[in-house]
C-alpha cells in the first residue's frame, strides 16, 4: 500500500513545491532548476528527470528524506 504523502514519479512538479517548498534545494541539487520554469505545471519528476537526465531512483531518495 503506498501511502499518499510519499512523494512519487508521477507528481507534477509544481504540486511537489507547493507541498514542499524545500524540494526546490533538493532539485536544484540534481541541476534541476525547476523554480524557474513554465514546464512544471505540467511535468511530472519522472518527465523532469529523464529531461534533465537525473536518475529517479536517487532524486525521489532525495525528495522523501523531506518528509520526515
Amino acid at each position: 500500500m503506498v501511502h499518499k504523502d510519499i512523494i512519487n514519479k508521477d507528481m507534477i512538479i509544481f504540486d511537489i513545491l507547493q507541498q514542499f517548498p524545500e524540494a526546490e534545494k533538493v532539485l536544484e541539487s540534481f541541476g534541476m532548476r525547476c523554480s524557474e520554469c513554465l514546464a512544471v505545471v505540467n511535468e511530472n519528476l519522472a518527465q523532469s528527470a529523464v529531461r534533465h537526465n537525473v536518475e529517479l531512483e536517487s532524486l525521489l531518495t532525495a525528495l522523501n528524506k523531506l518528509r520526515k
